[in-house]
């Protein structure tokens, strides 16, 4: 597996050089559909893939917006997408990240036609996946935990397993999966704990490496671990990006994940995305820190010269 860092895809300072030099990969990501209205957006998208490209990467990765970027029901949304297509293929980025986008409140989840609307997003991909012919570049789409980090909205299109089936039943040949096992570790222990708080057994998710069912489908992975659970009206917030030693979820469980993961991709080039907080995204510590945990480099390598 490859490791790979993400960065802000319009700052090039955020790109760890040591971290490429050292055969790592990165990961360039638009967080809000609003940069999409920048004056400056593609020049500066351009100039900093440009600059990316030079220092040649073991593996590219491009992730689109998550907030404001609804690209199944608005049309201009889409054409970004279309857009980040051309760059991947121009720059040699294997793959593009995606979230279903179709973020909702509490109270808007309740009426949610959920099969539905699931059903929408997956006929997009459909359609989408014809768009791509020609090109080697896979999308990626992200499951994401069962309720956002502040305990307030849903995206409840993809969050277990089970919600790819009709997806990859579908067989087509860009669309894929990027499994985040920081959401779905949220995910795991947010069942984990409702089942302690109530004592009800039949609330537990009953196996943390159920994803691994859609291995054969898993184009790209995310890791990190998380600190607190968010419930709806709870007040508390959930802090993802920790290091693993330093989570909610037992370590054990996402040890025992990644070596599982390393061994089913072994020398295969699948990358894997350390989505850790950092206190400057221009000094890369908790990566390194990461990466010593995943069993790549130590601390020593990000000193070098």
């Amino acid at each position: 597996m490859i490791a790979q860092i993400p960065f802000f895809g319009l700052d090039p300072k955020q790109i760890d050089k040591k971290w490429v030099e050292a055969g790592y990969g990165l990961e360039a990501n638009i967080f809000d559909g609003k940069s999409f209205e920048e004056t400056d957006y593609v020049k500066t998208f351009k100039r900093t893939l440009d600059y990316t490209k030079q220092l040649e990467p073991s593996l590219l990765t491009l992730h689109f917006p998550t907030d404001n970027a609804d690209y199944v029901h608005e049309a201009h949304i889409k054409d970004r997408l279309l857009h980040f297509a051309e760059l991947a293929d121009v720059y040699g980025a294997k793959g593009i990240i995606v979230h279903a986008n179709q973020f909702m409140s509490v109270e808007e989840f309740q009426g949610y036609d959920l099969e539905g609307n699931r059903r929408k997003v997956i006929e997009f991909f459909a359609e989408f996946d014809e768009e791509l012919k020609g090109t080697d570049i896979w999308i990626g789409v992200e499951n994401l935990p069962i309720i956002g980090n502040l305990g307030e909205d849903f995206d409840p299109i993809f969050i277990y397993p089970e919600d790819f089936e009709e997806l990859i039943q579908l067989g087509l040949k860009h669309i894929g999966i990027t499994w985040d096992l920081c959401h779905w570790a949220i995910t795991y222990q947010t069942h984990l704990s409702s089942s302690l708080m109530f004592r009800n057994e039949k609330l537990r998710y009953p196996d943390f490496f159920q994803f691994l069912s859609l291995k054969d489908s898993i184009k790209h992975y995310h890791f990190s671990s998380f600190c607190q659970l968010a419930f709806p009206h709870g007040g508390v917030r959930c802090f993802e990006g920790r290091h693993p030693t330093e989570g909610t979820i037992d370590e054990t469980l996402l040890r025992q994940a990644t070596e599982m993961l390393k061994e089913i991709h072994r020398g295969d080039g699948t990358g894997i995305v350390f989505e850790v907080m950092e206190e400057d995204y221009t000094q890369r510590k908790e990566s390194w820190r990461t990466l010593e945990w995943f069993g790549g480099a130590s601390d020593e390598d990000q000193k070098r010269p």
